[in-house]
């Protein structure tokens, strides 16, 4: 049987004693002998949108708890040239 929320084929059935006692169905896993918990991993992240839309690199030179230390990827050589060469 396939449970219908999460999609994950299992050996399942209908307890049909938690029905009696409580008047609600829910489906019970032979394999793991306990009722079936969905898991709450169905949505997943989408490959096509990047979750950043320009990486950032972390200046080696800047103080690493600040979050200034991290700069991005195009901008990072002028950073270093300017901010720890001293070329203007």
């Amino acid at each position: 049987m396939i449970c219908k929320k999460c999609e994950v084929d299992g050996n399942f059935s209908w307890d049909h004693d938690w029905y009696d006692n409580t008047g609600k169905w829910r489906l019970f896993d032979h394999n793991m002998e306990r009722p079936h918990k969905c898991s709450g991993m169905t949505t997943q992240a989408s490959i096509d949108t990047p979750i950043q839309a320009i990486p950032r690199v972390k200046c080696p030179q800047c103080d690493p708890l600040k979050d200034s230390a991290w700069i991005k990827r195009d901008k990072f050589q002028e950073h270093v040239k300017t901010a720890h060469f001293g070329f203007w």
